[in-house]
């Protein structure tokens, strides 16, 4: 179901939500926004609520509260999914070999952030928070040479259908070609996330440009590339948002990225 798009609230009315382990309250007043978030621990967290109005209060030993001034009396609330802000390190939660001269597409999926804006058109953002906190890790060569990721764990399916759809979301399809003579151990590989557009299929399922790694003979390391077009996503789909930091079509994000740990 699709939760993301345009509300018009009650005033002095909160009204709720819930996207997966991300639930909020929102209430419009004379030139202020209330504003109530409480974030659960479970990923595997499938619950939705859209826009329920209430009369009752938040539970405040729950749920932390903002308050957002406004210099107007704006009811309307834009509700929009959005890609992580840093990259995905994504680590198979069962050993992965890949044979030698072969190619394999897993499919991961990964946390979307949401954002609320309020206003018409151009929107003014009161938050832009993820559905769930993660954890940090440090991805490279060594303490000096790398960046600051996300850590995740997934199940790196061979087949979507094993991937249960949870509307806090989004499948990236990940090609890996091992181009070498010997078993490629996939321990972990990153997901360029802030790189990637976000797309809806024609089920509301939430989905991202596909990304494929090239392992070339004798190197430990791959090429990692964002494809397009790409047969491994659906063929209807319409775009939600565009990449945080994009990238031109076919451009090698990070050559030779750490894929084996």
């Amino acid at each position: 179901m699709k939760w993301w798009g345009k509300y018009t609230l009650t005033r002095d009315r909160w009204s709720h939500w819930r996207v997966g382990p991300f639930s909020f309250y929102a209430q419009p007043k004379d030139h202020e926004w209330l504003v109530a978030i409480w974030q659960n621990t479970d990923a595997q967290d499938s619950s939705l609520v859209l826009d329920t109005a209430t009369a009752d209060e938040p539970d405040a030993e729950t749920y932390s509260f903002s308050r957002y001034a406004s210099g107007g009396a704006e009811t309307k609330l834009e509700l929009k999914p959005r890609l992580g802000d840093r990259l995905f390190i994504v680590s198979p939660e069962q050993p992965l070999f890949l044979l030698a001269g072969q190619t394999s597409v897993l499919y991961v999926s990964t946390i979307v952030w949401i954002q609320a804006s309020v206003g018409n058109d151009d929107g003014i953002v009161l938050f832009d928070l993820p559905t769930i906190r993660r954890s940090d890790t440090w991805f490279g060569d060594n303490t000096r040479e790398g960046e600051l990721c996300y850590a995740t764990k997934t199940r790196a399916m061979t087949e979507l259908a094993d991937i249960q759809p949870r509307p806090h979301r989004a499948v990236t399809p990940v090609e890996i070609r091992n181009e070498g003579s010997g078993i490629l151990p996939i321990e972990q590989f990153r997901v360029p996330v802030p790189a990637l557009s976000l797309f809806a299929d024609d089920h509301n399922r939430l989905w991202t440009d596909a990304v494929c790694f090239v392992r070339k003979e004798g190197e430990d390391r791959a090429v990692m590339s964002i494809p397009e077009p790409s047969v491994h996503l659906p063929e209807k789909r319409t775009l939600i948002d565009e990449p945080r930091a994009p990238v031109a079509t076919g451009t090698i994000v990070k050559a030779f990225s750490r894929l084996l740990n």
